[in-house]
């Protein structure tokens, strides 16, 4: 009797753990391979970040020697790259799409798509920086936040360039 009881804690521990770990194996894979595909685009593309940030399928940077914003997205098999001269822009605001819905009789908001909008001075228009899509992603990971400190960056940088155009 108590070999039989040893056997279905096992089986039972068994059926727990293997699944877990299985989970976290395919995991780590996917993320070594969205490292990879970053790595090989900055590569391709001969890219050096003096301030980085990636996550999910996104990866937004500076390159000081050039004064560029680099924006990288995966979406597909090749990866999509942005280079903007941030001697061009005017400024950048964050655009936030949500949807509101109520769980237990209290509303709540839903981010739907975060984007950063960078205004130029020469070009007509703007350019948008999607940084979240809820049709793509399927849970948020402080994009928010990201946006935020991006926007701080930027709009810091673009007050040193008018501040250095001024001062000539």
């Amino acid at each position: 009797m108590k070999i039989s009881m040893s056997v279905i804690h096992i089986l039972t521990i068994l059926f727990c753990v293997v699944p877990l770990i299985w989970i976290i194996l395919i995991e780590k894979n996917n993320n070594n391979k969205i490292k990879k595909r970053f790595k090989e685009a900055i590569k391709r593309e001969n890219l050096s970040f003096s301030l980085k940030e990636q996550w999910s399928n996104n990866l937004i940077g500076i390159e000081t020697s050039k004064n560029t914003l680099v924006f990288v997205k995966l979406d597909s098999e090749e990866a999509s790259i942005l280079k903007i001269n941030l001697a061009e822009l005017k400024s950048c605001e964050i655009k936030i799409k949500s949807r509101a819905y109520i769980k237990n009789k209290q509303k709540e908001m839903v981010l739907e798509q975060l984007d950063l909008e960078l205004t130029c001075h020469i070009k007509d228009g703007s350019i948008v920086l999607n940084l979240y899509d809820s049709n793509g992603a399927f849970s948020e990971n402080y994009e928010v936040d990201r946006a935020e400190r991006w926007q701080n960056l930027i709009e810091q940088i673009i007050a040193n360039n008018g501040f250095h155009k001024r001062a000539a």
